[in-house]
């Protein structure tokens, strides 16, 4: 299973459980009598729908949860064993160019670094989990929430004016499907789906997977210099570092006399390697790699290509929310809205070109 495989089931599972809320909303409708709709009755019905709603998805969603987590682990395990195979790959082009590196024999010290360095996949691989599985069980509350909340939401709207008994639910739930099923609070206070975090967390894990199998590897061939590398596109956080060689004393087990070149740890400190960051390393190879500085150019071109892609994911996401209204209004003037603006704003993403 892939990070796209995980992502997909996890986003698999918030549109079941918003599906399964929206055909309670349409199988239990409010009783429209003379005086209007009863919704006191209606209340007490969606409540009993709700307490099965609940029961059903603790029941449902648990193994799904843990086969998924167990795809995450692996997943993790093998970006580590992938970054060790390229570093393996580059060292030996390296040799064939003329480095006269040599693989290092087995001794205490290695074992105890390597000892180390598998405590900290470990430990990176549990950690992940566990806030993998505090997320999963976050978004069945969240959706507990929404279906309590537009229950007696919708009255409320209903009593402001709305016409028919899917315009009040539609009023009910729009913000919340606009948002989607956001069980996820950063500290910063935004909001996100679990869909969304999982991206995040997986794209963090990984790299963090992927460097410390890159170390392993240039630690066995006592390497430790390393150069970020030259991509456009780089964040602001990152892009002061790109084309910089470093040495590794986070991941390779570098020392600040094993060069003249700034410690790597003291760039990660200062934001390199941010959560959710899609810069890597490269080996540096003494007397055979060649670095090329980053032009003011270049920079500017970063920069116009981050903007650039944050519009065009600010469409792409009004898109996806606009279509989540769309598909869940039982309204059909409102369906046909949203979807017109759904449409609209992926015409816009479309049209970005980075």
């Amino acid at each position: 299973m892939t990070d796209y495989d995980i992502i997909g089931a996890l986003r698999n599972i918030e549109n079941n459980l918003l599906d399964s809320m929206i055909r309670n909303f349409k199988r239990h409708r409010a009783e429209e009598t003379a005086e209007g709709y009863n919704w006191t009755a209606w209340q007490v019905e969606q409540l009993n729908a709700l307490r099965e709603y609940s029961e059903r998805n603790r029941l449902e969603y648990p193994g799904q949860f843990d086969e998924i987590n167990q795809k995450l682990d692996e997943l993790i395990e093998t970006t580590a064993q992938d970054g060790e195979a390229a570093v393996e790959n580059q060292i030996l082009s390296a040799l064939r160019q003329g480095a006269t590196y040599a693989r290092n024999a087995a001794n205490t010290v290695q074992g105890a670094f390597f000892k180390l360095n598998d405590r900290k996949l470990g430990a990176l691989i549990k950690s992940t989990h566990a806030d993998f599985e505090k997320a999963e069980y976050a978004v069945l509350r969240r959706a507990d929430d929404i279906y309590r909340r537009t229950i007696f939401n919708a009255q409320v709207y209903a009593n402001t004016g709305a016409g028919t008994y899917a315009q009040a639910v539609d009023m009910a739930v729009r913000d919340f499907m606009r948002a989607g099923l956001n069980c996820v609070e950063y500290s910063n206070g935004a909001r996100h789906t679990l869909s969304d975090y999982a991206e995040m967390a997986i794209r963090t894990a990984n790299k963090r997977a992927n460097l410390m199998g890159e170390g392993n590897k240039r630690y066995q061939w006592g390497i430790t210099t390393v150069v970020v590398n030259h991509r456009y596109g780089a964040c602001k956080l990152c892009a002061p570092y790109v084309g910089k060689v470093f040495i590794d004393d986070v991941y390779s087990g570098g020392k600040k006399t094993d060069g003249n070149y700034p410690l790597l740890s003291t760039a990660i400190d200062n934001g390199l390697f941010h959560p959710n960051c899609k810069d890597g390393l490269s080996t540096w190879f003494e007397g055979i790699s060649r670095v090329k500085a980053v032009t003011p150019e270049e920079e500017a071109e970063m920069e116009r290509r981050e903007k650039l892609e944050q519009q065009k994911n600010h469409y792409i996401n009004q898109a996806e929310k606009n279509s989540r209204i769309s598909k869940y209004s039982l309204d059909e003037d409102n369906k046909k809205l949203y979807g017109k603006r759904a449409e609209q704003f992926r015409i816009k993403a479309e049209q970005v070109i980075l």
